[in-house]
């Protein structure tokens, strides 16, 4: 192989890759693409390799279609020419088998059509106009002259489950770290849900009109019944009469003893006892991007957990940094439509107790200011983490610009500007918040006036994020009036820098949804 030009043979996975959807039809040779640019993959490393490459390969090129509606997958896989490169690059650049690596990720039918089902999972033939999502239509909307229509299928649904074994692989191509759900056992399957996207398109063909634009999953899973959470759920049993005037009380959930072991004597549904519903994979394919699509699926899967009386939070599964930005715009929304949260207002005096230096800081009293904000979060079923930052960013947005400078707060409580004490009682809590949730952290520091300066730096970056959030929440607001197109979105400033304490400590352990402090958050790295 002397002589031979490495580069030629070495090729990003994710460049030579293209995607896109087709109309159903029964021809495959007469299978146009919906897009006129196809799209490629964010990420190959959970198929290809770590480092993305392709190697031993001349001029390779991956296409892969997915019919709109069922997501039904055809794959083609095309090379100039194929050389063993292995005994040169090592193991650091494994070559991969190109035409046998899909065989894990695609339905075996995409590569033995004799292995396809008999008869469609769904009554719906996929090829007629007729055909219909699996599920219930949960919701339709347009949105820029557009009609869609979001779908929701329990996976236990052949067909629901059918379309997910078709599409699954999109999660790999495009969410970092995604795994699949498991859904080999009955009572797993009852607790996935599918949400589907689709565009409906007016198409005069006798084809389905309907075309994915994305979709998401969720998992139901038990939560233990204490007694805030059966009455946040409305789960607590009606206690008897009293018969001697006495005001009744719950005497706690009714268990009997039968050969040594406790059973419960009330009769459970499983999917209806009290349960958090955590929003798992979430996916918008690229085409469809920046148009608001994303806030709209995420709206109206929120809305659709919220009114079951049985749901009593819905936390997300590792939410990247661009769906922690969209969630933030739109729980803000959402909020803010309960008047007991859009009444929430920060407090131009405190009590002098409250602010000496031995008592802890009133963070409850300053961003609360008399309201129950834990009852408040349980009404609107956000976990506490995400909803301490609404309640953070929700006040944040009520300081005038003007008075958000450290530099007007020197004199504390004592400014003569009721906006300057705002600011300051804000920022206080806000800084409460950073310091508990960083102590461990703060406390191996042996210099007193690094601590502060780092801790100082932290709440700057906080504020910066909320700054940036604020500006996003006026954009949507010119959207919705239609003064702007969603597509005309800045770009962003780019990521800020945080001043790490200690870089091997995970900045966060990626489960919102366990129990921890009330105070918690998202945490900040210092």
């Amino acid at each position: 192989m002397a002589g031979l030009d490495l580069d030629e043979w070495i090729t990003s996975s994710n460049e030579c890759f293209e995607i896109n959807l087709i109309r159903p039809t029964s021809d495959p040779a007469d299978c146009d693409p919906i897009f006129s640019e196809s799209f490629q993959p964010t990420f190959t490393y959970p198929i290809i390799n770590e480092k993305e490459i392709l190697v031993g390969y001349k001029d390779p090129r991956i296409e892969l279609n997915f019919r709109a509606n069922d997501l039904k997958p055809s794959l083609k896989v095309q090379f100039e020419e194929k050389i063993d490169l292995s005994t040169i690059l090592g193991d650091d650049d494994p070559q991969v088998d190109l035409e046998n690596v899909w065989k894990d990720f695609l339905p075996e039918s995409v590569f033995d059509p004799s292995q396809a089902p008999s008869q469609p999972p769904s009554r719906n033939d996929p090829l007629s106009k007729s055909w219909k999502p699996p599920g219930k239509l949960i919701k339709s909307f347009s949105l820029s002259g557009k009609q869609f229509e979001v779908w929701g299928a329990n996976m236990s649904d052949p067909a629901a489950h059918h379309i997910w074994d078709n599409m699954k692989i999109l999660t790999l191509l495009y969410i970092e770290g995604a795994t699949y759900p498991d859904l080999d056992a009955q009572w797993s399957l009852e607790r996935w849900t599918l949400f589907l996207l689709y565009e409906v398109t007016p198409i005069e063909e006798d084809v389905s009109p309907y075309t994915l634009a994305g979709f998401s999953t969720s998992y139901r899973y038990w939560i233990y019944p204490t007694f805030d959470v059966m009455r946040a759920t409305n789960s607590l049993p009606s206690p008897p009469t009293s018969s001697n005037g006495e005001s009744p009380q719950f005497t706690g959930l009714q268990f009997a003893r039968e050969n040594g072991e406790c059973l419960f004597n009330d009769k459970l549904d499983l999917l209806e006892s009290p349960s958090r519903e955590r929003i798992s994979q979430f996916l918008i394919l690229p085409p469809y991007q920046g148009q608001s699509l994303g806030a709209n699926l995420y709206d109206t899967i929120l809305a659709h957990l919220v009114e079951k009386p049985f749901i009593y939070e819905v936390p997300v599964e590792d939410p990247s940094e661009d769906f922690d930005a969209m969630r933030d715009f739109s729980d803000i929304v959402y909020l803010r439509n309960m008047p007991e949260f859009a009444s929430l207002a920060l407090p131009a005096t405190l009590p002098p107790e409250t602010l000496r230096k031995s008592a802890p800081v009133p963070r409850d009293l300053i961003l609360g200011n008399g309201r129950d904000l834990d009852e408040l979060r349980q009404k609107s079923k956000i976990v506490p983490r995400q909803f301490n930052r609404m309640v953070e960013l929700h006040h944040f947005c009520s300081i005038p610009i003007n008075h958000r400078s450290k530099a007007r707060i020197t004199r504390k409580d004592k400014a003569s500007n009721e906006n300057d004490r705002k600011y300051y009682f804000w920022r206080l809590a806000l800084k409460d918040r950073i310091y508990r949730q960083n102590a461990d952290q703060l406390e191996q520091l042996e210099d007193a006036a690094e601590r502060v300066e780092k801790l100082e730096m932290a709440v700057d970056s906080q504020q910066q994020e909320y700054e940036e959030r604020e500006e996003g929440i006026e954009r949507r607001k010119k959207w919705s009036r239609g003064e702007q197109q969603p597509e005309e979105r800045r770009k962003p400033k780019g990521k800020r820098k945080r001043v790490v304490v200690d870089e091997d400590e995970d900045e966060d352990d990626g489960w919102e949804d366990m129990d921890e402090d009330a105070g918690a958050s998202k945490r900040p790295k210092l």
